[in-house]
């Protein structure tokens, strides 16, 4: 289906352009699919305010100025990443394409407690709680996840994190996404990794 055919519009009786012109086509990443054309198809005369539909999926987009409605998605989601934990990330990027940069950091510590458990960390301390974000970051750090050329970003982590949890005013857009990042990689360690090992040893093979 083309962008176009199901389009209804306000006949205002100023100027129009057709479909095939230049300014009836735009590139920007489409949040939905990915896609990277869009169709315009309403504009002001000066092209600072844009009504756009993805050629590809067709979700509508709406440029004022230099922001576009719905943005797209920061970073990106690991192969082999499923379940809740995709659906944190997927809600920690969507925090970081809004400005909420402080709910995407806390939600990046939480991700990161869930990697610790999904390497071996036990889901509940000795107290019947659940372990502390330090006692996370020292498993993985045992369990060799993070390296020792990792400890600079783990202090930054550590500190960032507690900031999000406590204090006001909220974290930098510069702070959440080095956060982001970071949880970013340990989601590509622990889940991406095996994925593609996964699929590169094929089908196990049975025995005649």
């Amino acid at each position: 289906m083309s962008a176009f055919t199901d389009v209804w519009t306000v006949s205002s009786g100023q100027g129009t352009f057709a479909m095939y012109d230049d300014v009836a086509t735009a590139l920007h990443p489409c949040p939905e699919c990915g896609g990277t054309t869009m169709r315009v198809l309403a504009m002001t005369k000066d092209g600072a305010y844009r009504w756009m539909r993805c050629a590809t999926c067709g979700l509508g987009l709406v440029q004022n100025v230099d922001v576009v409605s719905p943005p797209a998605l920061p970073l990106r989601a690991p192969a082999g990443l499923k379940g809740v934990e995709a659906e944190a990330w997927a809600e920690a990027r969507t925090c970081l394409s809004s400005g909420a940069y402080t709910a995407a950091v806390m939600m990046c510590r939480k991700l990161i407690l869930h990697i610790a458990v999904a390497n071996g960390l036990p889901p509940q301390n000795e107290h019947g709680k659940s372990p502390t974000f330090a006692a996370a970051v020292e498993h993985l750090e045992a369990e060799g996840v993070i390296t020792s050329r990792m400890r600079t970003w783990v202090d930054r982590i550590r500190q960032v994190g507690n900031e999000a949890n406590h204090e006001l005013p909220g974290i930098s857009k510069e702070s959440a996404f080095d956060v982001a990042t970071f949880t970013e990689q340990l989601l590509i360690l622990t889940y991406e990794m095996d994925e593609l090992m996964s699929k590169a040893a094929g089908p196990t093979a049975t025995a005649d």
